[in-house]
């Protein structure tokens, strides 16, 4: 099953979306099959890579993402079909039809209806007061191991108090403390809580507070260094739509200002340590079309990670907001260093 699945996953994706009765433009974008649109926003990122990106809600995969969401069907199902259809060689359903593919009935015929998220007021409550919790807790280990890393990263005390950075020093009882004073429901609803309804930053003490109009509106957690294998080293909220960090700041420039738009919330920080206006997306993958209002008087520069899927992704973004009548380059730091948080580092 594991040489399979390495297989499946090196199948050309634009073929595989060719072959599902979809348009494409220029070899690399195409209408979007899970939202109502009228401009290609998916984009195509060919092999190796090998995946696919959605500008307008965010969407991203793989290309057994791509034919299992379009097809309606679960993974293992997508997996064994991709292979009976590319793969010669894999006779692992040879005794089952292949399935027919309707084209006419593909969502971006009948284009599915967007869904939107209820966010509740009592969110923002149970955000504030879990952060308030946990910086009145006792100073524990994980603590301590937390303040040194950030340290190391450059984040000193001046940014850890603007931006209101916090640190969870006791997870059973933060865990508890929610448990506590909201309802499960409401837990799961904000998504500080999985469906397992345990607090999802398990491995994620360090937490980055979102702020929109002065409150609370999401959370992202970050690892202590390098996460346990099988984890990543950031934590979002579970089921919640990404919001944009320190989006407050750019609310009321002035027409034409520099905007920094960063990958990650620590490279954001750095930037407006010293001096800049910047906002982070908190991925090089994830841009919503909605997000486009926020940026429309100024002049944009995307500065993303100096690694392969970050100069892909400020290319695209790029491009996204120049189509969109915004003014916007990208900005490539030293080119010795992964990010900006690691070239202000050492500049």
């Amino acid at each position: 099953m594991d040489n399979l699945l390495q297989r499946v996953k090196e199948i050309d994706i634009r073929q595989v979306a060719r072959d599902l009765g979809f348009d494409i433009v220029q070899s690399r974008r195409m209408v979007c099959p899970f939202h109502v649109e009228d401009s290609p926003s998916m984009v195509f990122y060919p092999p190796p890579q090998n995946e696919f990106h959605c500008f307008g809600c965010g969407k991203h995969g793989d290309v057994i993402n791509l034919y299992a969401d379009t097809c309606q069907i679960d993974f293992k199902t997508a997996l064994e079909e991709l292979g009976t259809r590319y793969i010669p060689s894999y006779d692992g359903v040879r005794n089952k039809k292949n399935r027919k593919i309707d084209t006419k009935s593909i969502y971006s015929r009948k284009p599915l209806e967007e869904k939107t998220y209820d966010f509740k007021p009592i969110y923002h409550e149970i955000y504030e007061n879990f952060r308030q919790f946990c910086l009145t807790q006792p100073p524990t280990e994980s603590a301590r191991k937390a303040a040194e890393y950030l340290r190391g990263r450059g984040i000193d005390d001046w940014t850890i108090r603007y931006f209101k950075l916090f640190v969870i020093k006791n997870y059973g009882l933060t865990n508890d403390f929610l448990k506590t004073n909201y309802s499960i429901e409401d837990l799961k609803g904000c998504g500080i809580m999985n469906e397992k309804g345990n607090l999802v930053f398990f491995v994620h003490p360090i937490i980055i507070p979102y702020y929109q109009d002065g409150r609370i509106n999401y959370l992202q957690g970050r690892s202590i260094g390098n996460p346990p294998e099988g984890a990543s080293k950031y934590q979002f909220l579970s089921g919640v739509p990404r919001s944009i960090f320190n989006i407050d700041s750019i609310k009321k420039l002035r027409q034409s200002t520099d905007i920094y738009l960063t990958e990650g919330a620590f490279d954001c920080m750095t930037l407006v340590k010293n001096g800049m206006m910047a906002v982070s997306l908190g991925s090089a993958k994830i841009f919503k079309k909605e997000w486009i209002k926020y940026f429309k008087k100024y002049k944009v520069w995307v500065s993303f990670d100096n690694d392969s899927a970050g100069m892909k992704g400020a290319d695209d973004l790029v491009e996204e907001l120049i189509n969109a009548g915004i003014l916007a380059e990208k900005r490539d730091w030293n080119k010795g260093f992964k990010d900006i948080n690691e070239y202000f580092g050492q500049i």
